[in-house]
């Protein structure tokens, strides 16, 4: 049996409890004293949370299909188990033999994404008990999605290192990769071409690899640098904000992120929980535009979140996993469907003014929004990437996919590399590494 808890730092708040049946079928169970607390608890997902009122989602919590995972765990916690590189890794340092998911999260439980924590409860389950051995790396207790290799760690001055047992890291690394070349320079580039058109994303940095502490060189041979994102779900030592993903919200499994949903669903989620106002509506439409733009074709449900500073309202979260992989694909294919197509390259104004009707906002209000958008990216995006250390082969292919985007014919713009590096707009930010 497991417990499932919201632990801020300064509140902890017994939720349910994940239950294994004797044909191995897994459920989870909210408390009654949770389900109690009304409409002023710490919300663990938002896909419990009915409209309607409290006595709807009392109901959910009681009878909701997502309760039960059968024999994986049941799609919310799901979502919690690390995936890809790290998973491997994690794997790789548990006792030999076969690991079911429950296995996985409780060994990671102490540190998962946003406030969760699930913890081994009423004495050991039929399985392996799950001490860390001693080898380096090998009792990685921390949760990341994502097939890329990342880790959680500790900015100390102007180093990162693994931490401690017990201690939760306040930085995503993001290491380089064999199979992707230049990945960390890459996705540093996007955030900050993001940044300058009005996306909201945490502190970023690129790290040297030297300056890498407890990490075998092994998996850090392939580049010269790290990208290091602050963790806005850690905001001080011992300080949890809770957070989810939209994938979750929505109730789908990880291999569901690229199909359980489209653009227009995620804009309305974000919509809605920012109190159904302009802003998040215009900020969910931006990093659509950014998306469109840049080629993120990997930008999937779990790259969406809510997060909740004030645990009983969510929010939408700041932006991450923001990656111009055109650039690598050379695809003009998106992840999510946008207004009927996945091709970013027929995409115009038109499509948006369908989301402002879906989501119950004026069509004038996002066509200024995209037009502002694209225009402000087309002045100053050019210059910024003489600064920037994504390859120029790379920044060559960006500009020129861009400028043959029917969203960008449109407004009449043009993205083209000034001949002279030294054109460049003030709030241009120098890159040095």
């Amino acid at each position: 049996m497991m417990g499932v808890f919201l632990e801020t730092g300064t509140s902890s708040v017994r939720v349910g409890t994940l239950l294994m049946s004797r044909d191995r079928i897994i459920r989870f169970v909210f408390d009654e004293d949770y389900i109690g607390l009304g409409p002023d608890r710490p919300i663990l997902s938002s896909s419990f949370q009915a409209l309607s009122g409290e006595e709807e989602t009392a109901i959910r919590m009681r009878n909701s299909k997502d309760l039960i995972g059968g024999a994986q765990l049941p799609p919310f916690f799901d979502n919690l188990l690390p995936q890809g590189a790290l998973r491997e890794l994690i794997l790789s340092g548990m006792p030999p033999g076969h690991h079911t998911g429950l296995d996985i999260l409780e060994w990671v439980g102490e540190d998962l994404p946003g406030a969760v924590v699930v913890r081994r409860e009423h004495g050991v389950r039929q399985t392996q008990t799950l001490d860390p051995p001693p080898e380096a790396l090998g009792g990685i207790r921390f949760s990341l999605a994502g097939v890329q290799m990342k880790l959680s760690m500790l900015k100390m001055d102007e180093s990162l290192t693994l931490p401690a047992f017990g201690t939760n890291g306040n930085i995503i690394a993001k290491l380089p990769s064999q199979k992707i070349p230049d990945l960390p320079e890459v996705e540093f580039t996007s955030m900050t071409l993001a940044r300058h058109v009005g996306i909201v994303v945490p502190n970023f940095e690129l790290v040297s690899v030297n300056d890498i502490e407890g990490i075998p060189e092994a998996l850090l041979k392939a580049g010269r640098t790290v990208l290091a994102i602050d963790r806005f779900d850690r905001p001080a030592p011992g300080k949890r904000i809770h957070i989810e993903d939209f994938n979750q919200i929505l109730g789908g499994y990880d291999i569901e992120k690229y199909s359980r949903a489209n653009e227009l669903a995620v804009i309305k989620i974000a919509t809605k929980f920012g109190g159904n106002s302009a802003q998040p509506f215009l900020q969910a439409v931006r990093r659509v535009i950014v998306n469109l733009l840049l080629g993120n074709t990997d930008a999937h449900l779990k790259n969406w979140s809510l997060w909740y500073p004030k645990p009983s309202v969510g929010q939408l979260s700041p932006a991450y996993d923001i990656v111009a992989y055109s650039v690598y694909d050379r695809s003009d294919t998106m992840a999510l469907q946008f207004s009927g197509t996945r091709n970013s390259r027929i995409i115009g104004s038109d499509r948006f003014a369908k989301v402002a009707r879906y989501v119950g906002m004026s069509e004038a209000r996002i066509i200024k929004e995209v037009k502002r958008t694209v225009e402000q990216a087309a002045d100053i995006w050019p210059s910024l990437l003489q600064n920037l250390p994504m390859p120029e082969k790379y920044q060559q292919h960006l500009i020129e996919r861009t400028s043959r985007l029917a969203l960008v014919k449109e407004f009449g713009q043009d993205f083209v590399l000034p001949k002279d590096p030294t054109d460049r707009p003030p709030s241009a930010i120098k890159y040095t590494l």
